[in-house]
């Protein structure tokens, strides 16, 4: 096969098609899972919150993300306490997660999220997010509370892929998530895809969007909803307590 090489100077040629990076020790063989750390069970176990018969909620889907976290990224479950606003997550990744560096971000551009998702999976590392679901039409946000808000937690990046490319990918332009409120897939890492912009569907995401990054989620099975995230807990192994 012949790949074209790119000439510095022009510009680079449309995408032709999309790479994805999973967060290491992510099993996708059945239901999204992990290995245990005991040397003597290699099988993979489901991530806790996947094979449960009604899904997560919302107040329990930070205990949810973190202890699918903590299972990636240590090989063991632990318990963990309803988990809501993302002062309490960064304390209590800190408590579960030692050796690990855990950083707190608010709101912020989404090229700043998409670069800091790929560099923490890019280091072996897993991203919180703290997601606001927008209503889908301003009355329905007039007449009834917003909904709370609730925990996902960001396992890989999607980025494009152009021919002659050779290397590491240099940028993301999606977050690859697990959701506790979503039936999980099988054979698969992630259950919500989650992309920069607002639906052009969905008039309030738009109107919001002037203002804040708003992001559009899309189940596998074609749900979609647009929201705003909140907040992010980085988790980077290897980097000493944070």
């Amino acid at each position: 096969m012949f790949l074209q090489p790119l000439i510095p100077g022009l510009p680079m040629p449309p995408h032709e098609g999309v790479v994805r990076r999973y967060a290491l020790g992510l099993v996708m063989e059945a239901a999204p899972s992990y290995r245990r750390s005991t040397a003597q069970d290699t099988g993979g176990v489901a991530l806790p919150g996947t094979l449960v018969r009604s899904p997560v909620q919302p107040n329990r889907t930070g205990a949810a993300a973190l202890q699918q976290a903590v299972a990636l990224l240590t090989g063991n479950r632990v318990a963990v306490p309803s988990v809501v606003t993302a002062a309490a997550m960064w304390r209590h990744a800190r408590r579960h997660l030692g050796g690990v560096r855990v950083e707190l971000a608010w709101e912020q551009e989404a090229s700043a999220l998409l670069a800091q998702c790929l560099g923490a999976v890019s280091a072996g590392g897993l991203v919180l997010l703290q997601w606001q679901s927008l209503s889908q039409k301003q009355q329905d946000s007039l007449r009834t509370p917003a909904p709370p808000s609730r925990w996902m937690l960001a396992v890989g990046v999607e980025g494009s892929w152009h021919s002659g490319e050779v290397g590491d990918l240099a940028s993301a332009s999606a977050l690859l998530v697990l959701d506790a409120t979503v039936p999980p897939v099988w054979g698969c890492g992630h259950n919500q895809h989650l992309k920069p912009g607002a639906h052009p569907d969905h008039a309030q995401a738009r109107r919001a969007g002037l203002l804040r990054p708003v992001w559009t989620a899309r189940t596998l099975d074609g749900g979609l909803e647009c929201g705003l995230v909140l907040a992010a807990v980085v988790l980077t192994p290897g980097s000493g307590a944070g």
